[in-house]
């Protein structure tokens, strides 16, 4: 049996996914873990990955060597992203990182992410479409020419918090900058009307499991529930404009993650308006799968 582990390093998540593959090719999960390190905490005005976020990324990637370490057969592949990409100093952080995990890490661009994402997350979808909206950047890939044409944008949920909603709730003047500073990022995107839009990443998931009411995240309910635009638009305008307090008591909503849900929701609504979709099928997929695929060298999904 052999075993393949991806590491997605991002600039709110840390995320771990292990498999393995038998001679047959037959693919199962074996882990699949998620934390929060919010390594991207702040670094839109400080220009650095601060002491803090280090110590918690620490603590996590510890961790993940302590159970990479139980299997003996296995190839793993570790990548950071947006904040690792735009850290003054990211060289620092990724030395102590690799210490840390016990393995490379390699830091790469938003195209290159995209690309991986696509392949995590298109699975048998025709024409799909793929929204990632991270922490600090968010990629739109799709096929045109039957090739991969992939779309890295400098915002995310913890970079639009920490530009223009440090509180709950959110003012009319500082909803209307937001506004204005995504639709300027996404005025020359357009996909073909017949697309198939799958939304990965955390802001998706949540909402889902806010639509369906489950306290669980890790619920199969998730991966595959659509989303109609009118609902996001719905829930992205109360969030906005509610305490934190009252988004840390949703079912569904992880308190690490209740702060930065109002922007990425609203991200997410402007993107499905801004190409005229009026819904998306949301994916629990996405880099870590597509990282897992690469070092398979293998086009199956699973």
């Amino acid at each position: 049996m052999q075993y393949y582990a991806g590491i997605d390093i991002g600039t709110n998540t840390l995320l771990l996914l292990i498999v393995s593959k038998d001679q047959e090719g037959n693919i199962s999960i074996i882990k699949d873990e998620h934390r929060i390190a919010r390594l991207g905490e702040g670094i839109n005005i400080s220009g650095i990955i601060s002491d803090k976020a280090i110590q918690r990324a620490i603590v996590i990637l510890e961790e993940y060597a302590r159970l990479i370490s139980q299997f003996t057969n296995i190839s793993v592949k570790a990548i950071a992203t947006s904040a690792m990409r735009d850290a003054q100093n990211r060289d620092d952080v990724k030395t102590m990182l690799e210490q840390t995990l016990g393995y490379p890490i390699e830091i790469i661009s938003g195209i290159e992410e995209a690309s991986l994402t696509f392949l995590g997350s298109r699975e048998d979808h025709e024409k799909p479409v793929i929204i990632d909206i991270g922490g600090g950047s968010t990629e739109i890939i799709q096929l045109v020419d039957n090739k991969e044409h992939c779309i890295s944008i400098d915002i995310g949920a913890v970079r639009l918090t920490d530009t223009f909603m440090k509180k709950l709730p959110i003012t009319d003047d500082e909803l209307e900058q937001a506004k204005l500073y995504v639709m300027n990022l996404l005025k020359d995107i357009s996909i073909p009307a017949n697309s198939t839009i799958i939304a990965t990443a955390g802001t998706p998931t949540t909402l889902a499991a806010i639509d369906l009411e489950i306290h669980d995240l890790s619920s199969p309910l998730i991966h595959g529930h659509v989303l109609s635009n009118e609902k996001i638009s719905k829930l992205s305008n109360e969030l906005l404009y509610s305490e934190l307090e009252t988004i840390l008591s949703i079912p569904g909503v992880h308190p690490q993650r209740a702060d930065i849900l109002p922007a990425g929701a609203l991200i997410l609504s402007m993107i499905l308006e801004n190409v005229q979709a009026k819904s998306c099928i949301v994916s629990k997929k996405g880099l870590r799968y597509g990282i897992v695929l690469s070092i398979m060298n293998d086009s199956l999904s699973f």
